[in-house]
């Protein structure tokens, strides 16, 4: 099963792959935007554009795969896992 899964301290919402339609760089984080009307808003005005960019990019690109969005490293912000 293709699933996302995103992070952010003690956070942790898992949803399946096909839910997400779009991941969107904002000018003080991202949105994740799911089917249904539903908006994941990370306000973060210290997030470097390279890592909103990486993380809207692997969205787009990776339609297979679990993707695993970590809010809280911007080294590795994104994972594709294809096992």
């Amino acid at each position: 099963m293709s699933e996302i899964t995103i992070m952010k301290g003690n956070i942790k919402l898992t949803a399946d792959r096909k839910e997400l339609i779009e991941v969107v760089e904002t000018h003080d984080g991202v949105v994740f935007n799911f089917k249904e009307g539903l908006q994941l808003y990370q306000i973060d005005n210290n997030m470097p554009g390279h890592v909103k960019q990486r993380m809207s990019n692997s969205a787009d690109a990776f339609e297979k795969g679990k993707l695993i969005f970590n809010l809280n490293d911007y080294n590795v912000p994104v994972k594709v896992d294809v096992t």
